[in-house]
């Protein structure tokens, strides 16, 4: 048997609670998104744990101005406590002169989640640019 409606829903919302945090820069939010250990694997970028997550959250938003994580398309697969996800995500930030928001990177997120007392978190989160 695959996921429930409540647990689709529920993916859907970590992967809202996931670019909002990191956007704003919410440390604890992001690092609360995956397990313990989870990983974020952006190639070259590979960021480990609940203390590294929260610590590069918190930077990236301060690395780029105003940025607006979009994901969409989402496809999730799964049964029980288990599930994938696949998105097309668009990273928009503030640039030019005068400043408006431009897409500055694009790519697919792949991804492996769990639930665990009630909730969904990702268990790994890979980010594989376009191009």
């Amino acid at each position: 048997m695959g996921l429930t409606v409540d647990d689709q829903l529920a993916i859907q919302q970590l992967a809202a609670r996931y670019s909002h945090a990191i956007d704003s820069g919410d440390g604890a939010a992001y690092a609360d998104t995956f397990v313990a250990d989870g990983v974020l694997d952006a190639g070259a970028l590979q960021v480990e744990g609940s203390r590294a997550l929260e610590q590069f959250a918190g930077e990236f938003a301060n690395s780029v101005r105003a940025p607006r994580h979009v994901a969409t398309n989402l496809v999730i697969d799964g049964a029980g406590d288990q599930a994938t996800m696949k998105a097309y995500v668009q990273l928009f930030a503030m640039i030019g002169d005068p400043p408006r928001h431009q897409v500055t990177a694009s790519g697919t997120y792949l991804d492996t989640l769990s639930k665990a007392d009630g909730s969904w978190r990702f268990i790994r989160r890979t980010f594989h640019p376009d191009g």
